[in-house]
């Protein structure tokens, strides 16, 4: 309704049409009898300085109301209240053109006012304040913004702002009025309801939407089906767990494997010490297990191969834990281990870099006892050490460790 506002009020000032936009009764009904007026006064504006104020009480009013109401029945209280207010100014000016009250400025100004009624009683004040000792409320802003629309051409202005007032609280009451209805089955061409009842043809409102979506709607949020570790590929992650022993993945029928399922069709299908690792690890780095025994380090966080050749990421993350544990000396083991627990070029080690050298700190916190014991009972032909990275890697989140073990035991 703003961009048809905005257009139709910018039109009518090009093409020099602000003369045939207002509603006013001798001589144009009267006399000429331009009885079209009626239908197109409320499209448009007739200067610049009330454009801006309803565009303003549009944003502020219409955005929770439609919010609230549902697109459709949001519609549907656009075309009530247009069409009652309009009614109702007209009567007025019939009856009062002896006193001087003879047309209605263009505009839709029983919209504008509907809504803020619409508001009034849908929403509570946010907070309240005092000026001078008066107390105000948040909504006292829009009704600043009112007044000044109101009092723009009096009396006239005021008196379509009365008539949307009215036609807001008539809205929100039950009373019954003969509405027409187009459908088959009542057999009827109307009906007796409220007019908070009544809704456009689902057509109508589906061929408005068709036609203003494009301009008004914002984009979708990005769909996330499961959660990602930083330096992972939400299909990969996905097509691995799809791909589980005993999930049934594959079937048309199949659920969203949980955790416990998961990590129970895993340790069945473990094949033991022997068969643990994905075969990939850093050449001529070894590392101690539960054991004491000096093993082969697995590969957890900087995710170097050991092919012919390793990426521009790999290179990057063996460079900087060497220029690392050569500034700091006997702590160089330390930074070397943060580093293995994020992945190069990920924004989690990006992040964690820059707080690092913002705050001083050398390292990230050492995990507890507990998160510790509670994933080697999952996991107990797992080494501490690996474990710790896990948990490191993760932020010290236990469900997402549980996830990035288990990806890197698959």
């Amino acid at each position: 309704m703003m961009i048809v506002l905005g257009l139709t009020t910018l039109s009518a000032s090009l093409l020099d049409i602000k003369p045939y936009l207002h509603l006013q009764l001798v001589p144009h009904i009267t006399k000429y009898h331009q009885i079209w007026r009626i239908a197109i006064h409320p499209f448009a504006f007739a200067n610049s300085t009330e454009l801006l104020l309803g565009e303003l009480l549009l944003y502020n009013a219409g955005t929770s109301v439609e919010r609230a109401f549902g697109s459709r029945k949001y519609a549907s209280f656009i075309l009530v209240s247009s069409l009652l207010s309009t009614l109702f100014a007209s009567v007025i000016i019939v009856l009062l053109r002896s006193v001087g009250l003879n047309s209605i400025p263009a505009g839709p100004y029983g919209v504008i006012f509907s809504l803020l009624w619409q508001q009034y009683r849908i929403f509570p004040s946010l907070y309240h304040f005092r000026v001078l000792g008066i107390e105000f409320s948040s909504k006292a802003f829009n009704w600043i913004l009112a007044s000044q629309l109101v009092l723009s051409n009096p009396p006239s202005s005021i008196l379509i702002s009365l008539c949307g007032l009215v036609a807001g609280y008539i809205y929100r009451t039950d009373t019954l009025f003969p509405l027409p209805s187009l459908s088959i089955s009542r057999r009827r061409l109307h009906t007796r309801r409220s007019l908070k009842s009544y809704r456009i043809p689902l057509s109508l409102h589906l061929l408005l939407a068709r036609l203003f979506s494009p301009l008004a709607e914002g984009s979708h949020p990005p769909r996330r089906s499961q959660r990602v570790l930083p330096g992972q590929s939400a299909s990969g992650t996905t097509s691995a767990i799809n791909s589980g022993p005993g999930l049934g993945g594959g079937g048309a029928g199949a659920t969203r494997p949980t955790l416990r399922s998961l990590l129970s069709s895993r340790l069945a299908a473990e094949p033991g010490p022997a068969g643990t690792g994905n075969g990939s690890t850093i050449a001529g780095t070894p590392s101690r297990g539960e054991g004491g025994r000096a093993g082969p380090r697995p590969n957890i966080g900087l995710g170097v191969r050991t092919g012919p050749a390793a990426s521009p990421n790999e290179s990057l993350g063996l460079n900087q834990v060497s220029r690392q544990a050569g500034r700091t000396g006997d702590g160089g083991e330390r930074i070397r281990n943060q580093a293995d627990v994020r992945e190069p070029g990920s924004a989690s080690a990006a992040m964690g870099e820059w707080v690092s050298e913002m705050t001083g700190r050398g390292g990230a916190r050492a995990p507890t006892e507990e998160e510790i014991g509670a994933l080697s009972s999952m996991f107990p032909n797992l080494g501490r050490e690996t474990i710790v990275r896990a948990l490191q890697r993760s932020d010290y989140n236990t469900a997402q460790a549980v996830e990035a073990l288990l990806e890197e035991r698959g």
